[in-house]
């Protein structure tokens, strides 16, 4: 049980229908991705950085050591909505992964509560960075590259 000790990042993913509303990448290092805020009607832009904050140690902290024993693939029945993806990658040296996905309908019960705040805790640690590089932007480059541009 000392899974967590062996993460040296972690990626986080939510997609509604065919678009990506949240991307999280976390790295020990410092590395830190992120694009959106899990709302598919924003259409933010990924900003990518190194932060000496330590983000994924805080992370770290708030992820239950338990729920490592339940990694895989669930497929909820009777999906209701659009079709939702919440991807979970908590990944280490030496091929160590632990991968979480549920796929659900946006109008059908939700990915079980444990990887909710995995969710909501990586969305809430990596808020200030995130608002932080956003504000940095030029306005017409806040919201999320268009291949038209």
């Amino acid at each position: 049980m000392y899974e967590k000790l062996l993460i040296d990042k972690v990626l986080i993913t939510l997609e509604v229908g065919e678009r990506t509303c949240l991307f999280i990448l976390l790295g020990k290092d410092g590395t830190i991705h992120r694009k959106g805020d899990g709302n598919p009607a924003h259409d933010l832009a990924l900003q990518r950085g190194v932060s000496t904050q330590k983000h994924f140690d805080a992370f770290m902290m708030t992820v239950n050591e338990g729920v490592f024993a339940y990694s895989g693939v669930r497929r909820q029945a009777n999906i209701l909505g659009e079709v939702c993806r919440l991807t979970i990658i908590f990944q280490g040296p030496d091929d160590i992964d632990f991968s979480f996905r549920v796929v659900y309908g946006a109008d059908s019960e939700g990915p079980p509560g444990e990887l909710v705040e995995i969710l909501i805790n990586a969305v809430k640690i990596t808020e200030s960075w995130y608002q932080e590089q956003l504000s940095q932007l030029p306005e017409e480059e806040k919201k999320g590259w268009k291949f038209w541009k």
